[in-house]
């Protein structure tokens, strides 16, 4: 199931409230244009300043368009543990396929806290974990040999993993290896990286899907060729705060506002021509059939 390109989804606002009819129709759209799956409540989907209500509000929208048609993971967050837990049992109330699980923020365990604390997520669900390796965001980092341990309980089953230094070596493990950065995604392809969870996918899905089908079918030059034409442009869509660019490319064609929560601002006037700028280069690129 964990395979291919996923899309963690931003949380469409409009006068500060969650716009429900835009991530419906947003939902729709990017399940119709062929993703694997879906993650909800996401970094990207700005889950972390959401309240509690539109938490729930955002899951049921998403897995009323969604469930049945392609997966949906649940994105958990928080620093304490126990609430990871809480969480889990609430929402799996959901029609989800799992959950996309980090360790805890500002906390910092060790190795062997790192261990107990994922240990206590999976016993909580029969439900599939996805284990969320990312330093920049909770300060501290799942090393290899805890990833490896585990990956020996039944229900965790992937990672998605956002250090590229250590791509290599978790290729090697018995658990699928997901993208986490998304300038990055050859480089984990070609450690055997089996897809990405990744938010450029709400701007050109279609071309990583392109890249991930060149690479399998052993035409690894020409998948390279191709991301190197698009890499500037997912470069471009981190330069602000995630999700302010990303949200901003899509309200170009009218998808959703490109309203984001603060302390995360919009993106800027300048940014926005240089998003203009990269559509058109993304544009280009379709126009052309890739050539193995």
């Amino acid at each position: 199931m964990f395979e291919g390109i996923w899309l963690p989804i931003v949380t469409p606002l409009r006068d500060g409230e969650v716009d429900i009819d835009a991530l419906q129709r947003l939902t729709d759209e990017s399940v119709s244009s062929g993703i694997a799956g879906v993650v909800a409540l996401s970094t990207t989907g700005e889950a972390a300043l959401l309240r509690g209500v539109e938490r729930l509000a955002v899951l049921q929208a998403i897995t009323d368009v969604a469930a049945g048609r392609v997966p949906v993971l649940a994105g958990l967050g928080g620093s304490d543990t126990q609430a990871f837990v809480q969480d889990v049992r609430s929402l799996e109330r959901w029609d989800v396929a799992g959950f996309l699980a980090p360790p805890p923020s500002f906390v910092c365990p060790d190795q062997a806290g790192l261990l107990w604390h994922f240990e206590q997520i999976a016993a909580a669900t029969a439900r599939p974990v996805v284990l969320y390796d990312v330093p920049h965001r909770t300060g501290v980092s799942l090393e290899v040999d805890t990833v490896r341990r585990l990956a020996e309980i039944d229900n965790i089953v992937a990672i998605k993993a956002c250090v590229s230094e250590r791509y290599e070596a978790l290729g090697a493990l018995p658990i699928t290896l997901l993208c986490g950065t998304d300038e990055a995604f050859l480089e984990c392809l070609e450690a055997g990286g089996a897809g990405g969870i990744l938010a450029s996918a709400h701007v050109c899905a279609d071309l990583l899907r392109d890249v991930l089908a060149l690479r399998k079918a052993g035409y690894g030059d020409a998948a390279q060729r191709l991301f190197l034409r698009f890499k500037p442009v997912l470069r471009l869509l981190f330069t602000a705060p995630n999700p302010a660019a990303i949200k901003a490319m899509l309200a170009l064609d009218g998808r959703i506002s490109h309203e984001t929560r603060m302390p995360i601002r919009p993106a800027s006037p300048a940014l926005v021509t240089q998003l203009e700028f990269a559509r058109a280069v993304l544009d280009d690129l379709r126009a052309v059939a890739p050539v193995a």
